[in-house]
This record gives structure tokens, sequence and C-alpha cells, in this order.
């Protein structure tokens, strides 16, 4: 068959779908952004994990601390004595990311037996949030979080605090706003939970902490600016990042819709002034040092000097995990610490609204491809020229992400490739070769291919419906088989049963059978449709025959690997049966037999457990297979009488026989 043959139309549903996709890049519908998102996701998986270079460090509040300091929250009086050890390192930023916006009302820390916790470094006599307070006032650039509410509704007394702000947190809003001709739509609160006072004037800076995941969980933005009574407010990471970076509040500036300029560096936001967050890995990525260990001393304090130090909780009881690219479990302080390593080294990712066009370039490159060459291509031309596309973009936008930090969009231009082709192949095939192909479609797994060549001279047998035609037919099943699972691992169970089906349908398809249907450990074979084979019950009988020949070699292989070995029992029976394609049309159909001839062959199957054989038969098959036995074979087959049965729906006994043979030779008829 030719590579290319002759133009035969499609050009104008390409053109249509080219143009569709165009318009859902600027549509943006929230379906296919959400797909986008995976694929996100899947590059930072591609790319792996990123080493932190140690300037930003994590103290924790995890389950060793609560085990060794007692239930969580602990008191001020430790949270202060843990900053001021801290602080004698020399860090240059202390930031916490837990709230202090009640005052403390709680007893002193439970010490845990055998546990001695050094003296502490605060005054004697001051409470709790006294003593957190000086702290504060002793360490220099300590950045504390205020914690804002994003909500349709919300309590009357969160509103009105919008008419009076305290004026601590008006003086940590953005000092400077321009306007850059774009429309920013700003998230804006209706409520604040801002620390005490006596700590928000004692820090250095605050900065919200409020999160706004996608809409499947994950967190791939932080919210740099958030807007709350007419001010636009930092996120904390900003305000850790801009101290460390020794940038003055005024040369902090919000630019509406772009960014936000630090000093000389410009941080990149969407336009609801969200950043994409360059998480280097899962949790634990950054250095974690737990709170219990720096009350103890076993962390020198040096360790500290010259870095920025989060405090936080890590502890599963602390309730503070995010769902990330990378994990559904990341303490939100490491989520805040990616933040702050990607302004602090310009390790950036970018997504804009000028990035569309260049997604727009994409579809229109595509489409054009498509719409000059698949017309031209026959089937396995044009799959190949649509996964070398798929392939080509796929990899190109993992590079650009890898190694500039671009997120271009895949999924349209996957979709737009995936749609065009299957579109146009789906007119192709429905105008050109279909009945050919919907018979080779239907039956190419149930038949020989010799066999599959007769049916489509005659397509007149693949109508859907059916019609009563005497049969034979054949039901194979793995003894204990629910045993031998429990007993596996399903990659163990897999492999043999899948050994023990392939080796059967082989012998299937040797005997020309119809393979009906794999049962999980069953097959269903039929022998006389959906081509009239007058030797049906011969065929069958030898097909069994040989299939217990085979599981013996079968067998031997796996006694020599040291596996369980496999048993099956095989159940025979000819009689009529209602034989067609049943189904839905154009939907799901599939090509079977059914009627108490297909019944009561599956329950000689089971009866082969009664009666501990390998094959049982019925009387009618017996007399069948010795009206067209092969005088060169006779007395190959032996059928030794069994029993008489009563059957459900039959008011005569069936006899049933063993089948067993005298010969290893058993070969169907050319």
């Amino acid at each position: 068959m030719p590579f290319f043959k002759k133009n035969k139309g499609g050009h104008s549903f390409i053109i249509v779908l080219v143009f569709f996709f165009v318009f859902l890049i600027w549509l943006n519908p929230g379906f296919l952004y959400l797909l986008e998102s995976r694929t996100l996701d899947f590059r930072f998986w591609v790319r792996g994990v990123i080493p932190t270079d140690g300037r930003v460090v994590i103290v924790s509040v995890d389950e060793k601390s609560i085990r060794e300091l007692g239930r969580w929250p602990f008191s001020r009086k430790r949270i202060a004595d843990v900053t001021l050890q801290i602080a004698s390192g020399g860090p240059k930023v202390i930031a916490f990311d837990i709230l202090f916006s009640e005052e403390e009302n709680a007893p002193p820390d439970t010490q845990v037996v055998n546990q001695v916790v050094p003296k502490p470094l605060i005054e004697n006599g001051l409470s709790g949030d006294a003593a957190f307070q000086s702290a504060l006032k002793k360490v220099p650039n300590t950045i504390l979080p205020v914690a804002f509410e994003v909500q349709e509704s919300y309590t009357k007394k969160a509103k009105e605090l919008q008419g009076d702000l305290p004026g601590y947190l008006q003086n940590f809003s953005f000092a400077r706003i321009r306007q850059s001709g774009k429309v920013m739509d700003a998230i804006e609160a209706i409520g604040v939970l801002p620390p005490l006072p006596i700590f928000a004037e004692a820090a250095s800076a605050l900065g919200h902490v409020y999160t706004l995941p996608d809409r499947d969980g994950v967190l791939r933005y932080e919210l740099l600016s958030l807007k709350y009574g007419g001010d636009y407010y930092p996120a904390l990471g900003l305000q850790v990042a801009r101290t460390y970076l020794g940038v003055d509040p005024l040369d902090m500036e919000l630019v509406i819709g772009e960014g936000i300029r630090l000093g000389r560096i410009f941080l990149p936001t969407d336009e609801w002034g969200r950043m994409l967050i360059n998480y280097h890995g899962r949790e634990g990525t950054f250095p974690y040092y737990s709170i219990t260990d720096v009350v103890h001393g076993r962390v020198p304090s040096s360790l500290f000097r010259n870095k920025i130090v989060l405090i936080g909780t890590s502890a599963l009881a602390t309730f503070d995990l995010k769902v990330t690219p990378f994990s559904n479990n990341m303490p939100g302080v490491e989520k805040n610490a990616n933040v702050i390593d990607g302004i602090i080294s310009q390790n950036f990712l970018h997504r804009s609204e000028k990035m569309k066009g260049v997604d727009v370039i994409f579809l229109l490159l595509y489409g054009t491809i498509l719409w000059l060459f698949l017309p031209r291509l026959h089937a396995v031309g044009g799959a190949l020229l649509a996964l070398s596309l798929l392939l080509f973009h796929g990899i190109l936008m993992v590079f650009v992400f890898i190694y500039f930090g671009y997120w271009f969009y895949m999924t349209y231009s996957i979709f737009e490739i995936g749609a065009i082709y299957v579109g146009f192949t789906a007119i192709q095939f429905f105008t050109e070769e279909k009945k050919a192909q919907e018979i080779e479609k239907m039956f190419s797994s149930y038949v020989t291919p010799r066999v599959l060549e007769e049916m489509m001279e005659h397509p007149e047998l693949t109508q859907l419906g059916g019609v009563r035609q005497k049969v034979t037919i054949l039901f194979s099943d793995v003894r204990g088989f629910t045993g031998f699972c429990e007993r596996h691992s399903p990659a163990d169970v897999l492999d043999i049963l899948n050994q023990f089906l392939t080796e059967m349908t082989d012998v299937i398809f040797k005997w020309e059978g119809t393979l009906d249907k794999f049962m999980g450990d069953a097959v269903m074979v039929f022998w006389g449709a959906p081509l009239p084979q007058a030797d049906h019950a011969r065929r069958a009988i030898g097909c069994a025959l040989e299939m217990r020949t085979r599981l013996g070699l079968l067998q031997k292989k796996w006694v020599a690997e040291g596996r369980e070995l496999l048993e099956v029992g095989i159940g025979i029976n000819s009689g009529d049966v209602i034989v067609g394609n049943i189904g839905a049309a154009g939907k799901k159909m599939d090509y079977t037999v059914i009627g108490d001839s297909v019944n009561l062959a599956a329950r000689l199957e089971s009866l082969t457990r009664t009666y501990a054989v390998n094959i049982v038969t019925t009387e009618e098959t017996r007399k069948q297979f010795l009206e067209m036995s092969d005088p060169d074979q006779e007395g190959a087959v032996l059928f030794r009488l069994l029993d008489q049965v009563k059957v459900k729906g039959k008011e005569q006994p069936v006899v049933i026989y063993e089948v067993v043979t005298n010969s290893p030779s058993h070969k169907p008829s050319a």
C-alpha cells in the first residue's frame, strides 16, 4: 500500500477544529485548565528534585517535639525561648508560620518524663504573652503571619473590621502601587485575623498566609498580594524575601496585573496577583530541625547564622498540610520555604496572558501540518504523523519548562491533534472502508485470519440479532483460582495466568474455534459459527485434549521454576443455540451464543470437580464426534461413562462422559 494517497477532502473539518481550539485558548474553560494543570504537575515530576542551597531552613513542631515537650500549642514562654535560642546564632530573618491572634490562656508546658529542658533564656516573672513580646523586641527581623478570610459568607463583626482597620496592620500594606494599564482581578478578603497588637508592633513585618488551591485541591500558586479594606497586603514569603534581600518596604512596588518589583528584582504574577510556586521537590527537601532539638541544645545555634529560619508545624496533628505537584502532605511552612527560595534565587516559573499567543501559534502550526498532509496519507501514515506531532509537542513543552521555566499549554495542542486525527479518520472510516473494517474489528479477536477473510466475503453474517444454529461449546476454568490469588502477589497471578491463557488461545485458534470471551481465569469457545463447521464436535474434543497436553507442558515449566501449578476443568456440549451479535447497535456488541446448551456446557465444567476428572462431555457431543471421526485415528479418543445428572430446565437426566485419549496426535482437518 503506498504511503500517500489521493486527496479525498476533509480540509474544512480540520479548519473548523483548529479555530475551535484557538477559541478555547482565549476562553480558557475550567475543565481543560484542570487537565492542563495536571500536565504542569507531570513536568515537575519529570524535572525531579532541585537541591536547595541551605539559605532557608525550617524549625518545626514535629511529632518528636510533641512527644518530648507536650501537647501543641506550646506556651508562649516556650516559643519565646526558642526564638531567643535561634536568634543567638545570628540568622538574617526569623519568620513564624504560626498564628498568634489570641491571648494565651493555657497552663505551663507539661514536661515529659526523662526529658530535661535547659534553663530558659526569658526573663523570670513574665507572662507568656509578655515573654514572647520581649523576645520579638530583642530579635531583629522577625516576621509574623496574618490570616485573612476570603469567603462569600462571613460574620458581620468581620465585615465591620474593614471600616476600622488597626493601624499596625495598615503599616504593612503595599506602600507603592502602580497601574500597568491592565485590569487586575484582585482577590479580596472580607475578614482578618491579625496577631495581637503587642506582637504585631514588636515584629519587623507582617505577611498574609492565605492560600488559594486550584479546583483539584493542588496548591500551585502563591498569592503575593491580597486586597482588604482598599489596601493590598503582601504574602508572608514575600515579606521574608524582602527582609532577607535588604529591600526597604518603600522599594517594594505592586504593579497591577503584572507583578511585584522588589528592588531590582521583578516577580511575575498573573492577573490575580498570583505567582507560580517553583517547588523544589517533596516535603523534606529543605533542611528541617525539630523544635525540641533546639530547646534541648542538640542543634547548635551557629547552624542558623545568616539563614532564613522559618518556624512552623509539620506534625500531622497540627493540620497544616498542603497538596502540591509532588506530594499530598507538604507542611505549609515548607510551601513558604519554596516561595521564599524562588524569590531570593530569582528562579521563577512563567505563565502570563502574553503566552497565550504562543499557544495559538502552536495550534495554527499543527493544524496547518495536518491540513496539508493528513488527507493525503493512508491510515498508518496518518497515525505516524499524528503520533510524531504529539511526541514533539510533549517533549518540547517539558524541555522548555525544565530549562527555561515557561509553562506553555500542552493540553490544547494535544487535544487538537488527537481530535483532528480521530475526527478525520472517522470520516474516512465511515465513507470508504466501513463495512470491511467493522467486520475486521469485530471478529479479529474471535477467529483465525483465515476465517476472518471468509467472513469479510460474507458480511451478512455480522448483522445485529441472531440465528438458531447447532454448535459445540467449550468452557474451561482454573480450579481453586480464588485461593491461588490469595496465596500469590498480583504480579505473579497475572504472569502465570497470562502464560496459561496465551497457550490456550494458541490451541483454540489452531482448532479454528471462535474465542467468545475470557471471564477472568475462565475461557468460553464455540465451533460451528460464524462459519459452518460440520465437524464442530470433533474440533472441540480435539481442542480440549490438546489444551490438556499444552497445560502439561506448562506445568513442567512451572515445576522447574518452583511455582505452584494450575489445574483446569473443561466442559463440552453440543446443541442448538442463538448465535449473533448481541448488544446495542453502534455502541457495544459482542458476538456470542446463548441458550440452554451454553448453560449446560458451563454446568459440565463445574462437574469436573465433582467427579475428579479433567474433561466432561455429553451424549450429544459424543454422538456427533463419532459420526465425524477420522478413520485413521479411530480409538484415539475414549469416552468413559460417568453418570446421569439432572439439569435444571430438562425433564430427562443428561448422560455425561469423561473424555480421555490413547494418542498424543489430534489434528484438525484442513
